[in-house]
């Protein structure tokens, strides 16, 4: 399967980079290196790496199921992976989507570069000046986006105003 897919198996993909590279990964760092991976990923396909919608959070922006998967950690390292709720069987399942090659070594290439950051700094760099997030919270006048959503196409522009710049990806 190609991309999108969703939040949770890239989270799962996390997790196990994590763990091969004895690295704890906490709930913040989960979620910032989603978006980095996903805005990365934007940026260089035109396409979205992740089917669900990124919101302006207070540490920056996070894709609610993710968030729900591992809240119950809070601050400390993530042991478990992250499941799905079946509404017709009201039982949690294991992800079982599969992530192409090319997009695990797209999601492994930003962990090594963005894991040297603990989760608080990854927050603080989602909160740059601009950055699509910044747009959103502290935005003057109300959006009239439904859970501070950030759209797709924010997220590209952003991305791809870094190429131009001094990051890498």
């Amino acid at each position: 399967m190609a991309a999108p897919y969703d939040a949770r198996s890239i989270a799962n993909l996390i997790l196990d980079l994590g763990h091969e590279s004895r690295l704890p990964v906490t709930q913040l760092t989960v979620l910032k290196i989603i978006y980095f991976s996903h805005g990365w990923y934007l940026a260089r396909t035109g396409l979205p790496l992740v089917k669900q919608d990124f919101e302006a959070w207070k540490y920056g922006p996070v894709v609610k199921v993710v968030r729900d998967s591992f809240k119950h950690f809070a601050d400390n390292p993530i042991t478990t992976k992250a499941r799905k709720y079946n509404i017709y069987s009201d039982t949690y399942e294991d992800l079982d989507e599969e992530i192409d090659w090319s997009d695990r070594e797209h999601v492994a290439q930003i962990f090594r570069t963005y894991s040297v950051h603990n989760g608080w700094t990854l927050s603080e760099m989602t909160h740059e000046a601009g950055s699509p997030w910044d747009q959103i919270w502290n935005s003057v006048t109300p959006l009239g986006r439904v859970g501070m959503r950030i759209l797709n196409g924010e997220i590209k522009q952003h991305f791809l105003a870094r190429l131009g710049g001094d990051r890498v990806i």
